[in-house]
């Protein structure tokens, strides 16, 4: 019996040990291909998640089928009247009629309506510090997929804005831009129409919230800012070509593959030559590269070992960090002597050093963003509008020809304008 009992005993020690060692294979392995990951110079895009049009919420119910049009209708008239009342009040300030959208007694309702109040609070703001006017502020909202339970509906879906302003010197010239955002959105029924219990998405203006707060008491947002810049934006709206970039394809690349369905008639958002990215630094950084080297459409720029975007049936999508990482762009640029940096800082910063540069800002130039310690963003000048005030169009936000700066006006937001050599 004892050596039956020793036997045992060592078959579970083995086991145990077994199992230990195995283990801590697998924890030394992981942390050895984390640290190769991160020095590595190239990024698979198995760390990435893709972007599909009609990606499902992760909640438990039941999807709507094609035989509940009406229902999809229905929520589409709520929307619209929703969006209509939300962007009357971007211009006006009133939002007394907001109110009835939300279910102001439930939480996540009430950090809904809140944020929208923080937006209308920036624009506005905004707008005066910019002496313009929005004439017309359009949403067109587009269901992409719906989950019904207990007569909740969990949707995802776009909104697609078309903003149109003025500069209140000169009415007469009406400049537009564009906004995709993408909403997960919880409406539950309420009498014969639907209320908001529940709506968050990546915001455009999220870099010029920090300074606003509500307590859904207000019947009206007032303006905060009076003081209206004198903006003299030194600009190049004509520059030539190099033999390295194709300034002008570049821009055209940008206003073709921009997101924006208002701009074209494409079946798809974006080039499906490349992969979409939507984690780490997003999608805009492998935009902005493929703006810049697109051989057949964009700038044309040359690849290199340091910055390439490659694909093969063994490995798939593999891009360089340089490709897809909006610091490690910068720095790629800088240290290849491809770029410099016209301008820096922030946004009055930057009005300041323009008025003592000769430097021009040109067409296809970028605009990197950062907000505290952190480069967060990138994007590509497509245009001026009617006052020179250089518009920028990126992904991961899907953004055409918009005020470079808007929605980036914390205290510790910064802007570096690098112009392409």
């Amino acid at each position: 019996m004892r050596n039956i009992f020793k036997d045992k005993n060592k078959k579970k020690i083995f086991k145990a040990s077994s199992y230990f060692l195995f283990s801590i294979f697998l924890i030394t392995n992981f942390l050895f291909f984390i640290s190769k990951t991160s020095n590595s110079s190239f990024v698979p895009s198995v760390f990435f998640s893709e972007v599909y049009e009609g990606e499902p919420i992760a909640h438990a119910g039941t999807f709507i089928t094609d035989s509940d049009e009406n229902l999809e209708t229905s929520i589409i008239s709520f929307l619209n009247e929703l969006y209509t009342t939300r962007n009357k009040s971007f211009t006006t300030g009133n939002v007394e009629e907001l109110y009835k959208f939300y279910d102001t007694a439930q939480t996540f309702s009430s950090y809904s309506l809140k944020h929208e109040f923080k937006r209308i609070a920036f624009l506005r703001d905004w707008a005066s510090e910019r002496n313009v006017s929005f004439k017309n502020i359009q949403s067109t909202p587009k269901i992409t997929s719906i989950k019904e339970k207990d007569n909740t509906y969990d949707l995802t879906l776009s909104e697609e804005y078309k903003f149109d302003y003025i500069y209140n010197n000169d009415p007469e010239n009406v400049n537009s831009f564009g906004i995709s955002l993408i909403h997960t959105l919880e409406l539950k029924k309420f009498g014969n129409s639907f209320i908001v219990t529940k709506d968050y998405y990546q915001d455009c203006f999220e870099g010029g919230l920090g300074k606003y707060d509500f307590d859904l008491t207000e019947k009206n947002i007032p303006l905060t800012r009076f003081k209206a810049y004198n903006l003299n934006f030194k600009i190049n709206p004509t520059p030539e070509n190099s033999s390295t970039y194709n300034r002008e394809a570049a821009v055209d690349y940008a206003d073709k593959y921009s997101g924006i369905s208002f701009t074209t008639n494409l079946d798809s958002k974006y080039n499906s030559n490349y992969y979409i990215y939507v984690a780490g630094s997003g999608n805009c950084t492998n935009f902005i590269s493929q703006c810049l080297s697109d051989g057949l459409e964009g700038g044309g720029m040359p690849q290199d070992k340091d910055w390439s975007y490659k694909f093969n049936e063994s490995k798939g999508v593999m891009a360089s960090e340089t490709w897809v990482n909006s610091e490690k762009l910068l720095d790629y640029l800088l240290s290849s002597n491809k770029a410099f940096i016209l301008f820096s800082g922030s946004f009055d910063e930057i009005l300041d050093s323009m008025s003592k540069s000769s430097n021009e800002i040109k067409l296809g130039d970028l605009v990197i963003y950062k907000q505290g310690d952190y480069i967060e963003h990138s994007a590509i000048i497509t245009g001026f509008d009617n006052s020179g005030y250089p518009l920028v169009n990126s992904n991961s936000i899907d953004k055409y020809k918009v005020p470079f700066d808007l929605g980036w006006s914390n205290d510790n937001s910064e802007f570096y304008i690098v112009s392409l050599k």
